[in-house]
């Protein structure tokens, strides 16, 4: 019994220091941050910008900022909540950290020292006195207040930001005086290297008062030198690598709140500018003509608009590596007129006039048995067919397997013509459009493929029959309705004039034959410029690069 009341004893002793040690730590953790035990502080500004100042004795600078942000509160007013315009407002996060423990204010300061608020650790809103505010916004940390202190950004080819190397910029903070901003993080002076597509186009958000530019080439020749107003005058013709130098200055007015001087010393790789050519620059509509974009490296960064009917948006793939190409379509709607198509590239901007000739296409009789109409041209049968056209078209390769002219597929009679209006079993409207070329044929005529390319689509659909589909690049595709065999594969590359199958009665048809149809990018496009026979064309026209 002893023993036990011995160990009992030891046991609450051995407790003791840990009590102790928890209500020392409880006392700390509940003890305010206060300039007596504050270590450090630690300023996010609304532009990112951190600044983190560490005590190292008292009243040196990081002293004196964590006295100014734990006292200002005792001259605030306290509010019930901040006011609703700034509840979408970025704040100045300032963090006062202690060896225990650390506190986070939001402070809401503006230009005008009447409108700056705070909200608390605890989450109470404050107005700051006039005189605190004005304190702390005429000071370096609260640069980012400034729109002026932000220095101009000057370009290359509208695509890349550079970095000065030298800067001296000035702005009037609150009090009206000039102010120095800090470009610590802002100069780089080092020789960057910039890659430049579309020629070197040099310039600035906010204009300069004065700008000189220097070009040298790499063997120190000058290739221009004068002000930036004038170096439309330089232009160059293959791609090269050149170094540039740029002083730019803004200076000191009665108006304005800023003034200073950068500059600049890099060298860049630019490729001569874009040029943009049309293989047909006069189109009938309902056809299409290619587009081809020469000094373009990167067919992927060709801005395209113009004020076509529709808004058509060509595909650009990369022909070799300085040119690329697209095909563009051109609604069978298109009124006759000049067009303007608009290029961008880097520093490119070209505009390039397309003539379009709309002749229309008169309308035509079809009968077919309704038997075949309910089966094969139903609501259900369309509504297929166009979701696996969609998705077919999609798709387009980026390597060009077409060469030369295309074959019309087939021996046969031409039945009905591409863009002609059809009314199908004497209906008082026409019901559709024939987006190809029906063939009425013998029985298991041979089909061919119209060119090199490759098979995308084999099926059988309601609407088309049984199909075949093949990519012939750039997302140029011609289409096989209607087939009573099919002798091909997904996958399969086939060369003009091989086997496909072979003609039949499958789908919407009403005699043996073949509809043969010809697509770019998600429109169908009449064929006949690209077969051999063709006065206009006789082929899928590329210019600078099949010429």
């Amino acid at each position: 019994m002893k023993n036990k009341f011995i160990a009992a004893i030891v046991a609450a002793a051995c407790l003791i220091p840990s009590g102790v040690a928890y209500a020392s730590y409880q006392r700390t953790q509940n003890a305010p941050v206060d300039v007596n035990n504050a270590v450090s502080i630690s300023i996010d500004d609304v532009n990112g910008k951190n600044f983190t100042l560490v005590k190292e004795r008292e009243g040196d600078a990081a002293d004196r900022l964590i006295e100014y942000f734990l006292t200002v509160r005792n001259r605030a007013q306290a509010l019930s909540a901040l006011p609703d315009s700034l509840t979408e407002e970025q704040f100045f996060k300032v963090k006062i950290a202690a060896p225990i423990k650390d506190v986070t204010y939001e402070y809401y300061f503006s230009t005008d020292p009447t409108t700056c608020y705070f909200v608390a650790p605890d989450g109470t809103a404050y107005k700051m006195n006039e005189e605190d505010a004005e304190a702390f916004i005429t000071t370096e940390y609260a640069e980012s207040l400034y729109h002026e202190a932000a220095m101009p950004t000057l370009t290359l080819s509208r695509t890349v930001d550079v970095t000065p190397d030298e800067a001296s910029w000035l702005y009037k903070n609150y009090t009206g005086d000039y102010v120095e901003a800090d470009v610590s993080e802002m100069v780089y002076p080092n020789i960057e290297t910039y890659d430049i597509e579309g020629g070197l186009d040099i310039s600035f958000d906010l204009d300069p008062d004065f700008c000189s530019v220097k070009i040298s080439d790499t063997s120190g020749g000058v290739l221009f030198d004068g002000q930036l107003d004038s170096i439309s005058e330089f232009s160059l013709t293959s791609t090269r690598t050149v170094y540039v130098e740029v002083t730019a200055k803004w200076y000191q007015d009665a108006v304005r709140s800023f003034y200073g001087t950068l500059t600049y010393d890099f060298s860049s790789t630019v490729t001569a500018p874009a040029e943009f050519y049309l293989g047909m620059t006069e189109v009938q509509a309902g056809r299409f003509t290619a587009i081809t974009a020469m000094n373009v490296p990167k067919a992927e960064n060709v801005s395209f608009s113009s004020n076509l009917p529709g808004s058509p948006s060509p595909v650009f793939y990369q022909e070799n590596e300085n040119a690329a190409v697209a095909l563009l379509p051109i609604g069978l709607d298109t009124p006759d007129g000049v067009y303007e198509l608009t290029f961008e590239y880097g520093a490119t901007t070209a505009h390039v006039p397309l003539t379009v000739i709309n002749y229309g296409f008169a309308p035509v009789s079809y009968n077919v048995y309704d038997s075949v109409v309910q089966a094969t041209r139903n609501s259900a049968a369309l509504t297929q067919f166009e979701a696996a056209s969609a998705e077919i078209m999609a798709q387009g390769s980026a390597t060009r397997y077409f060469t030369g002219y295309f074959l019309e597929g087939v021996e046969g009679t031409i039945k009905m013509g591409f863009g002609r209006e059809v009314y199908l079993n004497n209906s008082a409207e026409p019901v559709y459009r024939n987006n190809g070329v029906d063939y009425a044929t013998d029985a298991d005529e041979p089909v061919a493929a119209c060119n090199k390319g490759q098979v995308v689509y084999v099926g059988t659909l309601d609407y088309a029959g049984n199909i075949i589909v093949i990519e012939h690049g750039y997302g140029l595709k011609t289409w096989y309705y209607n087939l009573g065999t099919i002798a091909v594969s997904v996958g399969d590359m086939v060369e003009r004039g091989q086997y496909l199958g072979t003609a039949g009665m499958s789908g919407f048809i009403g005699f043996n034959g073949v509809h043969i149809a010809m697509s770019v990018g998600s429109s169908f496009v009449c064929p006949y410029d690209t077969w051999a026979d063709s006065e206009i064309a006789g082929k899928v026209i590329i210019a600078r690069i099949d010429e």
